[in-house]
């Protein structure tokens, strides 16, 4: 995301109380810890949890824990999320075995630039679509100290992190592997860095889950035309950008999804204006929403600024 595309919306009480329990997921209100409905028995097969838009913030974090126990980290938000978000990690025993970024944008790499500082986490990988700084400070200069510190950060740290290649597929679990789709997009100049946001499924023997990150049209159009549709196809999909001037709608019916996740805080949800009421901001929110009911097939939206944290069996 582009801290000039959104801004921060904060509000004094949190007054949407949504208690959901529907087909394969369940959710909480309580932030203090992951609610853990409870672990299906099963085998070779993996539980993710959507987190929840903590302070209204736009951010970006999934968690997934497959059946043997491995945890692996999507992102994770905003700095100001680090705190809840490792204590959510140390409920799952305080390892993480792969840490995969989209792209590093703060709302997306905050968290982890905070763990990684912290030390209270064990982080066994990073993979990631490595950005050159040279690159950024010529095509997003404002962005350019902030890329180029994550970067120096990752190294210093000395956690290993694999810069990875499209078609090459990850095991993160038994049974469960993550399939890398697309990579940086250095060839777009034009919103860049969203542009260059890794794109992944994440497969099991009962269900899939595409990642987008903040990917645009210019790089939905690109991988669209290099990419063998059945590739994209997913039962789960991760609506790009936040769910506002991500990929175009040929790619959502490409991708054929039953399912749409919403990393999304209720303003932009209801595009809404700074202290004014829904449909007054300029977003494109409402038109992928209409997508999402008129054009697609897809049963169920799933929206972090609504259900909060959301366990997806």
């Amino acid at each position: 995301m582009k801290r000039s595309t959104f801004y921060k919306y904060r509000r004094g009480i949190y007054f949407t109380l949504h208690l959901v329990i529907l087909f394969s997921c369940s959710n909480s209100d309580n932030l203090e810890v992951l609610a853990i409905e409870s672990f299906p028995n099963r085998e070779d097969d993996f539980s993710m949890w959507q987190l929840a838009q903590f302070d209204f913030e736009v951010q970006m974090c999934y968690i997934i824990r497959t059946d043997d126990g491995g945890v692996t980290v999507i992102d994770g938000g905003m700095p100001t999320s680090a705190e809840i978000v490792t204590g959510y990690l140390k409920q799952l025993g305080g390892r993480v075995q792969t840490w995969v970024v989209t792209h590093p944008h703060e709302d997306h790499i905050g968290v982890l630039g905070e763990v990684i500082d912290g030390k209270e986490i064990q982080i066994d990988r990073i993979l990631h679509s490595k950005l050159s700084d040279d690159w950024v400070f010529q095509y997003e200069t404002m962005y350019g100290p902030l890329v180029s510190g994550h970067n120096q950060k990752i190294k210093d740290s000395r956690i290993p992190a694999i810069d990875v290649i499209k078609g090459e597929v990850y095991p993160i679990g038994k049974g469960v592997d993550l399939k890398i789709l697309a990579v940086k997009n250095e060839s777009i100049t034009e919103n860049a860095i969203n542009n260059s946001s890794l794109v992944f499924k994440i497969m099991s023997k009962s269900k899939s889950v595409l990642f987008l990150g903040d990917l645009g049209v210019a790089g939905g159009e690109k991988l669209l035309s290099e990419t063998d549709s059945k590739e994209l196809q997913a039962e789960y999909v991760q609506m790009a950008h936040h769910g506002q001037n991500g990929v175009g709608l040929s790619f959502y019916k490409t991708v054929g999804a039953d399912y749409a996740l919403w990393p999304t805080p209720e303003w932009l949800w209801e595009n809404q204006a700074p202290g004014q009421g829904p449909g007054t901001g300029k977003y494109q929110t409402p038109v992928v929403r209409s997508w999402t009911e008129n054009e697609l097939n897809i049963k169920q939206n799933y929206v972090a600024g609504l259900e909060g944290n959301l366990q997806i069996d």
